[in-house]
């Protein structure tokens, strides 16, 4: 069985705040790592539906990071979402989960970046991809060596 990859540790700048990204989580929170298409419909659903979730998932020890590679001058760039706009993050990251730069992927890492799924974004329906992203973020946190699973989860 191949050994599970690691999300690489990156940060980029948000206008008007501190830098953010994996390296801010890096052993105190899971991931949930999308690279997003620019301007992509299917995409910026996904990162809807995360970012109206991150503030629970935070109080449950989990970060959100959507990273958008560079794409036209005139694409805004979704509210919460992290621009790359050199690009090299987003090969990095695309490297790092097996697939191209021009891939559209969502991550489900541990807070120390180890991989348990990498799902396509435009997959199946978005609450689908979100939904199974879930699912592998529940097992990440049931093997997390730190802690005790819940009583509620035997």
């Amino acid at each position: 069985m191949r050994e599970r990859g690691e999300v690489p540790l990156f940060q980029l700048p948000v206008p008007g705040e501190h830098p953010r990204g994996t390296l801010d989580a890096w052993q105190r929170r899971d991931m949930l790592v999308a690279l997003m298409h620019p301007g992509c419909d299917i995409c910026q659903a996904l990162h809807r539906a995360l970012m109206a979730r991150a503030p629970r998932w935070r109080s449950e020890e989990i970060e959100v990071f959507s990273v958008v590679p560079p794409g036209q001058p005139e694409e805004p760039l979704p509210l919460g979402a992290l621009q790359d706009s050199e690009g090299r993050i987003s090969r990095e990251l695309a490297q790092a989960l097996g697939a191209s730069p021009e891939a559209a992927l969502l991550a489900v890492a541990n807070r120390f970046g180890k991989l348990y799924a990498v799902l396509n974004i435009h997959g199946g329906p978005t609450e689908e991809v979100l939904r199974e992203a879930l699912e592998w973020m529940d097992l990440a946190q049931r093997q997390c060596g730190e802690c005790f699973a819940p009583l509620d989860w035997d």
